[in-house]
């Protein structure tokens, strides 16, 4: 799909500067390990999403120029603003990885993200991700450190846990204090991991606490989440696995926020589906790898196709594919399984 999404709307102002960052929309596509590499990040910019973020980059891996970490670094033509985000146990590996990843092209990258969220084990045992909760100085120099470097620092959070002395309220002032441009708060605590609900209320108690600066996330699978997040205070909302289940609730939650949308992305035809899924392939499968293009169109099938009729039909045929050749050549014939009804869309 070639033509990008029309992001105006009166309340927010055209582009608007939020963490550093100018922005046409609160609409962020949050980092996801494995899934967020350039073309995935270029799909959802197109249809809607502000900015976007690259998968969570290891700052040890930079510095030992991992190869496979390296790659981490590319962009696409037409998906910036880009966020990098970063992990590290440390403050000299944070920052000797930050140095890495700019040398080349200082100006790639929009801003500089910390991961203080991701409460993984592998992550958790480097003492990186949601562990830096538990070490509020060390925190607060990574961010004093990154800001050196001129870029704005966005720090993804999470609920602190119970047992620390002090509260996600005063780990967030901290932040601040030492010049963070954004903190997106996820309303869980570590050892929730993905596990019951997010925390809605704390997330709008930090958001009112510190106007301005607090962005959402977790549990974002609908337009009404996204609008309860916004009406809470919070001045973007980052959009992870939602996006996956529903790629379109970029462009649906801007029509319901008064954007200016192009309404085939509102009530998207089967063909046009098709396209951008073949489109969305070719490119992974040139960037990246065949096997990946494969994988991710899979795992994109249902939300792109949610509620057609015939889809689970095909979802089982496409299991026994594999490579993204075959993947395709079945992508031009599911004709054969999908019902191609005209559906009224009415102007949101």
């Amino acid at each position: 799909m070639k033509e990008t999404c029309q992001v105006k709307n009166k309340t927010f102002g055209g582009l608007r500067t939020i963490g550093g960052i100018p922005l046409d929309s609160p609409l962020i596509l949050a980092p996801l390990a494995g899934v967020t590499n350039p073309p995935l990040r270029l799909f959802f910019k197109k249809i809607g999403a502000a900015a976007v973020h690259t998968e969570m980059v290891s700052c040890s891996g930079l510095i030992r120029e991992n190869e496979k970490t390296s790659r981490m670094l590319s962009i696409c033509p037409g998906e910036q603003p880009t966020i990098l985000q970063l992990f590290a146990g440390d403050v000299e590996m944070l920052v000797r990885g930050a140095e890495k990843a700019l040398h080349n092209a200082p100006d790639r990258f929009a801003a500089l993200g910390i991961n203080m969220a991701c409460p993984m084990p592998k992550v958790l045992k480097k003492g990186a991700g949601s562990r830096l909760l538990e070490f509020p100085e060390k925190a607060v120099s990574m961010v004093e450190e990154l800001k050196k470097m001129g870029l704005p620092v966005w720090v993804k959070i999470r609920i602190c846990p119970e047992f620390l002395p002090y509260s996600t309220s005063y780990f967030c002032e901290e932040l601040l204090r030492a010049g963070a441009d954004n903190i997106c708060l996820h309303g869980r605590t570590p050892a929730q991991r993905y596990s019951g609900t997010a925390n809605r209320e704390k997330i709008a108690e930090i958001a009112h606490s510190f106007p301005g600066y607090i962005s959402a996330s977790g549990d974002v699978f609908s337009v009404e989440d996204v609008e309860k997040y916004l009406e809470a205070g919070c001045v973007t909302v980052f959009i992870a696995r939602g996006a996956l289940k529903d790629p379109f609730i970029f462009p649906q939650t801007l029509a319901a926020l008064g954007f200016s949308v192009d309404n085939r992305l509102l009530c998207p035809s089967i063909d046009l589906k098709i396209s951008m899924m073949v489109e969305l392939g070719d490119h992974i499968a040139e960037e990246t790898s065949p096997r990946l293009a494969e994988i991710l169109v899979k795992r994109l099938l249902s939300g792109m196709f949610k509620g057609t009729p015939g889809i689970a039909e095909f979802r089982r045929e496409s299991a026994g594919i594999h490579g993204w050749k075959e993947m395709k050549q079945l992508m031009g014939s599911c004709g054969h399984y999908l019902e191609r009804r005209e559906v009224m869309c009415r102007p949101m």
